[in-house]
């Protein structure tokens, strides 16, 4: 049933296909066979951590360099489950490297599976939004940062991340290089124009629903709210519940 289920969420974006024709006619079909089923892999151990915690499973894409797992769960879902489902797809990926590891494969391609698997792990665990790495950061500088600025401050880093990638290339001038700069700057301003949508959908998950947070903060200003904590905003000599102050933000325009 599970299998099913994945099975019949798996999306191939259309340019992957361009590139599988191009892998093929260069003699490099084996490493996109390799390259799959990793990425299948991995993104099947976000899917599955996602389905057995109850999210809103969405759909798997795969892209050209790798591949997503869209899950329609709310912005305020516990950083903790957040980040396990995050580590779970490369651990899913280092066990299934390692099942095939004892498959009967010539000492070439096991070669090629060790190379591709460490290229894609180490890859993919880059501090670089929107990679897994740069994911797990930002849950994390959630713990000590409002919501607002544990984004701007994964940006920051991805964007410096992402000019030593140009200038690898530009001492390289290797295609796949290119590639990868390419896609990775149209994932990070793509992602960046949502920042507006995500906050809106922050405070407006908060307003309608009720979240059980175990913490508790005071604060002054829209901009300090945090994840995994419940507020109380100082409005001059005033202190308002967060429920009263999001309520008022929406039914009678106020804010800070």
């Amino acid at each position: 049933m599970i299998i099913k289920n994945i099975l019949t969420k798996i999306k191939i974006h259309p340019s992957t296909y361009f590139f599988l024709v191009l892998a093929i006619l260069t003699g490099n079909f084996m490493s996109i066979i390799l390259i799959s089923i990793l990425l299948l892999g991995h993104e099947c151990g976000h899917f599955l951590t996602a389905y057995f915690l109850k999210w809103d499973t969405d759909k798997i894409v795969f892209y050209p360099f790798g591949g997503i797992a869209k899950f329609k769960n709310d912005i305020n879902t516990p950083l903790k489950e957040e980040i396990l489902v995050l580590i779970m797809g490369p651990i899913s990926q280092i066990i299934l490297y390692l099942l095939l590891t004892k498959l009967p494969l010539s000492p070439l391609h096991l070669s090629l599976l060790t190379t591709i698997h460490y290229n894609v792990l180490f890859f993919n665990l880059l501090p670089l939004y929107p990679l897994d790495g740069g994911r797990i950061l930002q849950c994390f500088s959630c713990y000590f940062f409002p919501y607002k600025k544990s984004f701007k401050m994964i940006y920051i880093l991805s964007f410096f991340l992402l000019g030593i990638f140009f200038i690898l290339f530009m001492q390289t001038k290797h295609l796949n290089f290119l590639l990868l700069f390419f896609f990775l700057s149209l994932k990070l301003f793509q992602e960046k124009k949502k920042i507006k949508y995500y906050l809106e959908r922050f405070f407006l998950e908060r307003y309608l629903k009720k979240y059980p947070f175990k913490r508790r903060k005071i604060i002054q200003k829209e901009e300090e709210f945090m994840r995994d904590c419940e507020h109380l905003i100082k409005v001059g000599n005033r202190y308002l519940k967060e429920k009263e102050y999001l309520k008022r933000k929406y039914e009678q325009g106020y804010g800070i």
